[in-house]
């Protein structure tokens, strides 16, 4: 079994990106199957602090996809 992490980042200047994508799509064409899609988490970003508070903002949120990889295949096998 294996988990892997996704999600979007969002940003004011870079947009939007993706992480974790591409590994999950390469697992599923060798025959991997996800069995199961958990929380993940937000993903925040330090805007600034003074002595009594740490300003944040919401930068994104991530998925934990665990994926049951294909068995690997026998010398003997087509």
């Amino acid at each position: 079994m294996r988990e892997v992490e996704v999600g979007l980042r969002f940003d004011v200047e870079t947009g939007l990106s993706f992480f974790g994508i591409d590994e999950v799509n390469e697992l599923l064409r060798r025959g991997a199957r996800v069995v199961a899609l958990e929380p993940g988490g937000a993903i925040m970003r330090k805007l600034g602090a003074d002595d009594d508070n740490v300003r944040l903002t919401l930068g994104g949120f991530s998925l934990k996809v665990r994926i049951e990889e294909a068995p690997a295949r026998g010398a003997g096998e087509a």
